[in-house]
Formats: C-alpha cells, structure tokens, sequence
C-alpha cells in the first residue's frame, strides 16, 4: 500500500485542493442563490453540487494527463499556465470584494435560471473550475497509474466531503463565523493558493528548460 499512497503527494494536494474549493468562500453565494428554495431543495442543491465536483474532480485525476497528451500539451507547459491561473484565483480571493467579478456573473445567471444553478454555475465553475483541473493533472504526473489514483483520489475524495457538509450545513456555518471571519479565512486559504501557484509556474519554467533547452540548464546548474 505505500507505493500505492504517497502521503507527502496527498497532504500537499489535499491543501491545495481545498483551498481551491475554499468551501467557506461558495457559502454566501450558496445561501443566496438559495434563499427562495426549501429546506429540502438546499439540501437537493448541495448533494447535486458535491457529487459534480466529485465526478469531475476523479475524471480529472483519471485521465487528465491522456488529455494533455491527446492535444500534444506537455506538463511543464501546463504547469505554467495552470500556476498562472490558479495566481488569478489567489489574488481575485485577495481583494477587498466579496466575490470576483465572475463570481457575481455567475451569481447573477443563477438566480435567472431557478434550480438550474446546481450544476451551473455553482458546482462549474465557482466550485471546481480550470484551476483545479489543472493542479490535479499537475500532482498526476508525479506519481504512477495506480499511486495517482488512490493518492490523489482520496484527497478528491476527502476535499469534495468536506465541500458537501459546509453547504449543508451554510446556515449554521454562516451565523458561527460570520461575515467577517469568513472574509478573513478566504484570504487566508488566497494567500496559500498564491505560494502553491508561484511553485507551480517556478517548476514549470525549470522543468521546460531542463527539457527544451538542456545546455542552457546546465549552464545555470554549474
């Protein structure tokens, strides 16, 4: 089993991913979106939320590197731009708005489409978006078939879990912390993301010179 599980992988993915999914960001949007349904239509919405985010989330663990290999996309490539867009998540959670300009566009069609919003825009892509998709294929590339599957999808696993009970759970979530606190732990979880985002672009940049322009990599090695 410990070659199949690499806890290092999976703490520092599963750290990632959740401040990704930041279940504390979605839950003012969540109890908005939802504020004309029913107990029990929430409670639909967030079941039919965490189970999108989950089988995306898996897929993307699955078979996201066949993907990149299908358009010809190498991963110190992806991994680049993957940093650069996970960077914008960080700093848009950084700022003083509540939400990102997207964030209440997406907000805004919500409400236009009634219960509709479950899947869109909520699970995709205020949810799981590029960002994750891209750290996930990231963290696959660094471990075997089988090890990528059970490390990391224990982490989806655990991380989409988590999502599910803090949107079931928002109304309590929201009136403990409240406002402000749940503005001060986003940006704590943005600040993260920010660090995770600058390794990524950083070991991409390397990882492209070590492979496209070797005597170069050698030249800075020595």
């Amino acid at each position: 089993m410990g070659e199949l599980f690499d806890q290092a992988v999976f703490l520092k993915f599963l750290a990632a991913v959740l401040a990704i999914f930041n279940p504390l960001y979605n839950i003012p949007i969540f109890l908005s979106m939802t504020r004309d349904c029913t107990t029990a239509e929430r409670r639909r919405v967030a079941l039919i939320v965490t189970a999108s985010v989950t089988v995306i989330a898996l897929i993307a663990v699955m078979i996201g590197e066949e993907v990149l290999a299908i358009f010809g996309i190498d991963v110190p490539s992806f991994r680049i731009a993957g940093g650069i867009i996970i960077f914008g998540i960080g700093m848009s959670m950084l700022k003083a708005e509540d939400r990102a300009p997207g964030d209440q566009a997406a907000l805004a069609e919500g409400h236009a489409r009634k219960l509709k919003f479950a899947v869109v825009p909520l699970a995709i892509p205020l949810t799981i978006g590029p960002g994750t998709i891209a750290i996930t294929i990231v963290f696959s590339h660094q471990l075997s078939d089988g090890a990528e599957i059970v490390t990391l999808g224990s982490a989806v696993l655990i991380a989409c879990a988590i999502v599910g009970v803090g949107l079931l759970f928002a109304d309590q979530i929201s009136r403990l912390l409240g406002e402000t606190m749940i503005n001060v732990l986003t940006r704590i979880m943005a600040i993260l993301l920010v660090a995770v985002a600058v390794e990524m672009v950083l070991t991409g940049t390397f990882n492209a010179i070590d492979k496209h322009y070797p005597r170069l990599s050698s030249m800075l090695g020595g």
